[in-house]
């Protein structure tokens, strides 16, 4: 599995390395050389297609009614 380096965003100085997709939740470290807060966050791929509704008609809520 291929590691990536995280580094400070204020000095570049490598902080730790993780596997791809290694972290679950929201992490704050703090660089030891600079002592820049550095916040990071998993990156979320975005869903390719929505899920079918199956069958169901899509609304949104509105009172407005369609004509048929």
């Amino acid at each position: 599995m291929n590691q990536e380096e995280i580094r400070c965003t204020g000095c570049s100085k490598l902080l730790f390395k993780m596997d791809n997709g290694g972290l679950a939740g929201s992490l704050s470290i703090k660089c030891p050389r600079c002592r820049q807060f550095n916040n990071l966050r998993p990156m979320t791929s975005p869903s390719p297609e929505r899920p079918d509704r199956e069958g169901k008609e899509a609304t949104c809520g509105s009172s407005y009614h369609q004509k048929t």
